[in-house]
């Protein structure tokens, strides 16, 4: 008989302990839910904000052959896989870059994937100019790879393929 009177008291516990874990899972996935869309705007701010370094480096330095904007943004272990499959260093590209008698670039599709410190940004191009005299018109597609180093983003590599 002592078995059966305890056993209300147990189920209550049992009621009330299940109310508890029910209110803490509920306050958790509340609380998750706004560190999510915190985290999301923030990286939607950080892929802005490559895209908009990208037009940057691309549209606006690499055609006027500002070496002072490019040093800011491009690191010192810098490395271009051409559309030729050719490596270039840092010191490399920028003498390519003063070759340049006139240069035009278009960026279209532009995605930027951030992954922590890293972020990769991904897209097609079109340029054309010229270059020691000669006319050229190029296309295709661009992986290039940026990294957070002390709250700026500096573009570490730079990959670009032809397209058809």
């Amino acid at each position: 008989m002592g078995v059966k009177e305890s056993l209300p008291l147990a189920d209550n516990q049992g009621k009330a302990c299940m109310k508890t874990l029910m209110v803490l899972a509920v306050s958790t996935c509340l609380a998750w839910v706004p560190a999510q869309a915190q985290s999301s705007t923030e990286e939607r701010d950080t892929q802005s904000k490559l895209i908009a370094l990208e037009q940057v480096v691309r549209v606006q330095a690499l055609p006027s052959k500002d070496v002072k904007t490019l040093e800011m943004f491009l690191a010192d272990e810098f490395v271009l896989v051409t559309l030729e499959g050719r490596m270039e260093s840092k010191a490399e590209t920028f003498a390519n870059i003063q070759e340049l008698n006139s240069l035009h670039y278009v960026m279209n599709e532009v995605q930027v994937r951030v992954h922590g410190s890293t972020a990769i940004a991904t897209g097609l191009f079109r340029m054309s100019g010229v270059q020691r005299g000669k006319p050229f018109v190029r296309q295709g597609r661009f992986l290039d790879t940026w990294l957070n180093h002390d709250g700026r983003w500096l573009l570490i590599s730079s990959l670009s393929t032809p397209t058809g």
